[in-house]
């Protein structure tokens, strides 16, 4: 008995003394799955089906149709005037159905927030939901001229982001010109600001907005804004024709 409690001991001492393992290699291959060889739960389908149809209905209903492709660029693009327009016409016409005695001087649409491109041609649901796939709510605030100039500042060292109802004049990426109205911004004065609930929170480094002076929370989702808008431009108008027009430009 001695002698198996001692053999016990020394094997154990051997492997507790062992040098430590690690791995020197790691072998791995694709598994492919083919759903022609899997077996499909009716029972699922049937429930997931609809729904998927339905969605799928949804998604590639016609909004409208572009004469241009419509990417975002900078100083300024045809994607980025089309968006800040979009939110200003909506501001406007906001204030004017709820009976303020306001109304939107300009509009900013982060450049970041916009996802995607939409072509040239047809565009649908689905495209509106790829550019905006964020649940953004439009707001409305009022902020000093002091804070509009911020806000220009911080668009100039982007090179250029989304507005309406302002023009800017950037220069070595600062800023050289600011208008409002084809005025100068007075910095002491008060100016209404279109934008949406994510950079009005401070988001993407606008922490100029975050103390306004008011604040009016719309209620409407910007992206099922694009989409009304379109919607009624399209039946309106016909084919989207957005222009370049020079709000963002770039002195020599």
């Amino acid at each position: 008995m001695r002698h198996l409690i001692t053999a016990i001991c020394a094997i154990l001492l051997t492997f507790s003394c062992s040098p430590h393992l690690s791995v020197f290699q790691i072998n791995t291959r694709n598994i492919p799955i083919d759903i022609q060889t899997s077996q499909i739960d009716s029972s699922v389908q049937s429930i997931v089906t609809p729904f998927h149809d339905s969605i799928e209905h949804d998604m590639s209903k016609r909004i409208t149709v572009s004469a241009s492709a419509l990417v975002k660029g900078k100083p300024e693009s045809k994607l980025t005037n089309l968006m800040a327009d979009i939110l200003i016409e909506f501001g406007t016409d906001f204030c004017s159905k709820q009976k303020m005695n306001i109304k939107p001087d300009v509009s900013y649409i982060n450049y970041g927030g916009l996802r995607a491109s939409l072509p040239q041609g047809e565009i649908t649901v689905g495209r509106i939901f790829g550019l905006m796939p964020f649940e953004n709510e439009i707001v409305l605030i009022k902020i000093s001229g002091e804070a509009i100039r911020q806000m220009a500042e911080r668009i100039a060292l982007r090179g250029g982001e989304g507005i309406a109802g302002m023009k800017i004049g950037i220069s070595d990426k600062k800023l050289v010109s600011l208008k409002i109205g084809g005025k100068e911004v007075d910095l002491n004065a008060t100016y209404w600001l279109m934008t949406n609930d994510y950079i009005a929170n401070g988001g993407d480094q606008m922490s100029m907005f975050l103390n306004p002076m008011d604040r009016i929370n719309t209620k409407m989702k910007f992206r099922d804004l694009l989409i009304q808008a379109l919607s009624d431009q399209y039946k309106k108008n016909g084919i989207l024709d957005v222009k370049l027009d020079g709000r963002i430009y770039n002195e020599q």
